[in-house]
């Protein structure tokens, strides 16, 4: 029996197709993430004073959800406003309640008054106005 040695006349086997498939996946998400990244960093700002307007009427929401019941607690007022400083004054027509929103880097600080007329339930219409100062 003699030896003989096969010259193998395939370019490429089957390892080097995997190889070379797995490289061009690998090249594909590279550019993939860097085009990711790239697009990340170069996203708008917010415009100033959008920050604000998004707590007020958040603010908004939350103080027409807690009048449904028939009555506005201080509780109930102090979560509608969250981080902000907030007074009320209520009188026999309605309830007025100013918060002044802390100050951000874009809008700076910001006050609104909500104005509550009686009586307080599911169809009160809730005033939002933005206040010169506070």
């Amino acid at each position: 029996m003699t030896l003989e040695t096969k010259h193998r006349t395939r370019l490429i086997t089957a390892g080097g197709v995997t190889l070379l498939v797995i490289a061009v996946l690998l090249a594909a998400a590279a550019i993939l993430v860097s085009l990711a990244v790239q697009g990340f960093f170069d996203r708008s700002e917010e415009p100033p004073g959008e920050v604000l307007v998004s707590q007020s009427v958040l603010t908004e929401h939350r103080l027409g959800t807690a009048i449904q019941d028939g009555s506005l607690t201080a509780e109930e007022t102090d979560y509608a406003a969250g981080d902000a400083h907030w007074s009320s004054e209520r009188d026999n027509d309605a309830v007025r309640i100013t918060v002044d929103y802390p100050a951000d880097d874009a809008s700076g600080a910001g006050c609104y008054r909500f104005t509550l007329p009686h009586p307080l339930n599911d169809r009160t219409p809730i005033e939002r106005e933005r206040l010169s100062h506070c």
